[in-house]
Order: structure tokens, then C-alpha cells, then sequence
């Protein structure tokens, strides 16, 4: 794991000397780059479409469902100023230990109940309607984009790792970095917010609300399908290349890493699905496998930090901090995982109980949420206390 981190930090590094050095304008790069994609394009023209359509396939199936309803609905309570109603009951709750302003508390909701990339579109939202100011919308970003709960305990712990329990485990992971992250970059005084709460005034009817609503969910939805079509392409493409295959595969026994674990990490920087399935196939120690799993669920991959840049682009969020903030969250997960499954699976013998359908409980698996919240409140407030003493 860390010889590929130090590997991908080597790579950023020399292509950015490299275009320091040649000095050519960004604008030809980057045309380039395009050039040569629409070439490779046409020469797996078979590889590319069959790609596209099982990218088609996956919006259809996994997230047409979910995001267009979920999205309607939170435009629809954006519409009725549903901010004020959450920011009442949710703000002092889930705002208020991480430093941020009660008017946070819809995005962060959005986010841990349906995850990438809604968390930071509401982000957006709320910045745009003058909800939060630029600081606090750069700190919220961070912490409102995490993975979906129906991603890692369906596709991820049920389908590729065959145990729904080891799913909750993720998810502990998942929810609690990103609050880490929170704590760590926890500005020292509130955030100051606008004041617009309590001063919403709707002149439009219900069926004009339901049909902005009902627009800007469909636009989401579509643009959503579209980045999952181009990475399907991407990854498509990867996969069939059998030069690529042969360079990664030397490159592992030169490292000496079990084979297709850093191809495995490679489809995971670009999208998450692919890789987390190449990883819980590889032979890697099984602590170490859940372990990279959730980091490459935390850290969501190229696929998601596109999609997530289409929206804050226009905001002039800096892009090189969330993905850099992302890759951090990625690694506390990682750390998190490693722990708690150390713990889960050295126990599993002597601490397990039989469930009605003959399956096996581990005990510790329900005391882990509350074991973690409880260590991390104590550790918090022992940490600002020492920090209150010293200054």
C-alpha cells in the first residue's frame, strides 16, 4: 500500500517538472490529450461501445433509482426552505461539533444517506442561496462527499466479499473519516453564515416548484450518467490493453506485490467499482484487502471527483485541496478499517454468536460504532483542553 502511494506521488510529480519544463501553452496540452484520446477511441471502437452500454446499464440500474427520486425531493424541500426547517432540529446535532453553522446540516444529511456526488451539488446550493459563506462551503465539501451506505453493504461487502456484516464495518469507516477530516481542518471560531433564515418568502405555486425540481433532478441525474459512461470507456479500455496489463504486471513482482493489486489500485484511483472488485480477488492478507477497500471507498476515485468538480467548478473551490483532503480521508479509512478488522477477525471464533438463518454474528461488530464514537469524543476533548492549556 505504501509503495503504491510513494509510486503515484513520484508519477504527479514528474509530469508536473515535465510541463514546467517544456513550457508549451495549457490550452495544446490539453488538446493533445484529447487528440489522442478520440484516436485510442477509434481503434477499440468495439471495446469502447460494449463499454458505454454496460455504463448505460449501471446508470439505469443502480442510479436512476436513487438519485433522480432522492433529488427530487431535496429540491423540492430546498424549494419550501427546508434548510431552515433541518438546520432547527439537525444543525445543533450534527453542525456543531465540527465547527460549521447549523445551515449545514441538509447536505450533510444528504450525503450520508445516498452519497457521492449529491453531498457536494447541496454544498453548492446552499453556497449559491447565500446560505454559508466561501470558507465554510470549502470546509463542508469535504466532509458532506462520502460513499453510498447502499453501495458498500450491496455491491461491495454482499456481492464481492460475500459477508453484509464486514459492509457495516466499511460504513464505520466511511462516515467516521470524513469527520475526522472535519476536526482536523475545524476552524477555531464559528463560521459566520448569512442570516437569511426565517426571511424566505415562496411566491410560486406547487406545480411550478415540482417542475424546477423535477428539471434540475433530471439534469443531475443525466449528467451523473454521462461521467459513469466516459470512465466506463476509460476503464473499458484499460482493461483490454494488453501492454498495460504486461507493464503493471512487471511493475508488481518488481515492487513484490500480489498480482493484479496494483492493477486493482490503478481502476480504483479511476473509478471504485472496478477496483474494489479486482482487490477482493487478489491475494492479499484479508485485513489488508478491507483495508484498501475502504480506502479507495473514502478517497471515491477520478469518476466521482469529476462529477463532483462539475458541480463546484463555478464556485472556484480548489479542486487540488478537496482531492487532496479526499486522499487523506482515504487513508484515516484505511487506518480505521485496518484496526477494527484486526480486532473483528481475530475474534471471530471466540466471540460470535448464530443468527436465526445459521449465519455468523460477531458481538463486536455492535459495539464497534459506539466503542469509536466514544474514543473520538473523549480524544477530542482531551485534545482541545491540552490545546486551551497551552495558549
Amino acid at each position: 500500500m505504501i509503495s503504491i502511494v510513494f509510486l503515484w506521488i513520484i508519477i504527479i510529480l514528474l509530469i508536473q517538472m515535465l510541463f514546467k519544463l517544456i513550457d508549451i501553452n495549457k490550452n495544446y496540452i490539453i488538446c493533445f490529450f484529447i487528440s489522442l484520446l478520440i484516436l485510442i477511441f477509434f481503434m477499440n471502437l468495439e471495446t469502447a461501445t460494449s463499454s458505454a452500454i454496460e455504463g448505460c446499464k449501471i446508470w439505469f440500474l443502480a442510479i436512476l433509482p436513487t438519485v433522480l427520486p432522492f433529488s427530487l425531493i431535496c429540491n423540492l424541500l430546498i424549494s419550501y426552505d427546508g434548510i431552515s426547517l433541518y438546520s432547527k432540529f439537525l444543525g445543533p446535532l450534527i453542525c456543531k461539533p465540527l465547527g460549521l453553522s447549523k445551515n449545514c446540516s441538509l447536505p450533510l444529511t444528504t450525503s450520508f444517506l445516498c452519497g457521492y456526488p449529491l453531498g457536494a451539488k447541496y454544498c453548492s446550493d446552499l453556497y449559491n442561496l447565500k446560505y454559508i459563506k466561501k470558507d465554510e462551503y470549502a470546509s463542508l465539501l469535504n466532509i458532506a462527499t462520502n460513499c453510498s451506505p447502499l453501495f458498500i453493504l450491496g455491491p461491495v461487502a454482499t456481492s464481492l466479499l460475500g459477508n453484509v456484516n464486514l459492509g457495516y464495518l466499511l460504513l464505520i469507516a466511511n462516515y467516521l473519516s470524513p469527520l475526522i477530516v472535519g476536526f482536523i481542518i475545524k476552524k477555531k471560531g464559528p463560521h459566520t453564515s448569512p442570516e437569511v433564515m426565517g426571511t424566505y418568502v415562496n411566491t410560486k405555486n406547487f406545480g411550478e416548484l415540482l417542475k424546477e425540481a423535477l428539471e434540475k433532478a433530471i439534469n443531475t441525474t443525466i449528467s451523473i450518467g454521462g461521467f459513469i459512461v466516459i470512465f466506463s470507456i476509460i476503464i473499458g479500455i484499460i482493461k483490454s490493453n494488453v501492454s498495460i496489463h504486461f507493464f503493471i504486471s512487471n511493475l508488481e513482482e518488481f515492487i513484490n506485490l500480489p498480482k493484479d493489486s496494483l492493477f486493482g489500485f490503478l481502476l480504483g484511483s479511476i473509478e471504485i467499482t472496478n477496483g474494489c472488485n479486482l482487490i477482493a480477488t487478489s491475494a492479499f492478507n484479508f485485513s489488508i484487502k478491507l483495508s484498501i477497500i475502504s480506502f479507495l471507498c473514502s478517497f471515491s476515485g477520478l469518476c466521482i471527483i469529476a462529477q463532483v468538480s462539475s458541480f463546484i467548478s463555478k464556485d472556484k473551490i480548489s479542486m487540488i485541496r478537496y482531492s487532496l483532503l479526499k486522499f487523506i480521508q482515504g487513508i484515516i479509512s484505511f487506518i480505521i478499517t485496518f484496526i477494527v478488522s484486526y480486532f473483528y477477525l481475530g475474534t471471530v471464533e471466540t466471540g460470535t454468536i448464530i443468527s436465526s438463518n445459521g449465519t455468523t454474528i460477531n458481538i463486536f461488530m455492535y459495539l464497534v460504532p459506539l466503542i469509536a464514537i466514544l474514543t473520538l469524543t473523549v480524544f477530542f476533548k482531551i485534545l482541545k483542553k491540552l490545546f486551551i492549556h497551552i495558549s
